[in-house]
């Protein structure tokens, strides 16, 4: 194979002995993925059940079955995983596939697209419903009465 055939030739290594192939680190994780994943750049949040911890999040990339978050700081034990894609008006359930130091990976098990202006879709648990409309900004809080009582 050769750059002259309209092909790029393969990153992998060949071994001085015949019909063995050497493969570089980076290769064993390259196509590891049920399908591709699209670069997104969107923020979001992790909401941990049951204790209704939030972790802010950026979303770098992401795919119907998982996707790669950055976040400051995870507590260990998370419990019930869900991201909330607020910009693409999705909420995940997930889990962690790796972790790095302010870097995780997810797999999805269960993918919901949320309507604005619908009701909560039964699946989707009350604090995530919550979480994610207040996030989207779906749910203001109520006006402050700016009154003095004076005596």
């Amino acid at each position: 194979m050769s750059a002259s055939d309209g092909r790029s030739p393969s990153p992998s290594v060949t071994s001085p002995q015949a019909g063995v192939e050497v493969i570089q680190p980076f290769q064993q994780f390259l196509n590891r993925r049920a399908e591709p994943r699209f670069d997104c750049k969107a923020s979001g949040a992790l909401l941990l059940l049951p204790s209704g911890t939030e972790v802010v999040c950026d979303i770098v990339n992401q795919s119907a079955s998982g996707a790669q978050v950055l976040v400051k700081d995870m507590p260990q034990n998370a419990g019930d995983l869900w991201l909330l894609d607020v910009a693409g008006q999705v909420v995940k359930f997930g889990s962690p596939v790796w972790t790095q130091p302010h870097k995780m990976g997810l797999r999805f098990s269960f993918v919901q697209k949320l309507d604005p202006n619908g009701a909560r879709p039964p699946r989707v648990p009350e604090p995530v419903w919550k979480a994610w409309r207040r996030l989207a900004g779906l749910d203001a809080p109520p006006p402050q009465d700016d009154v003095f009582f004076l005596d």
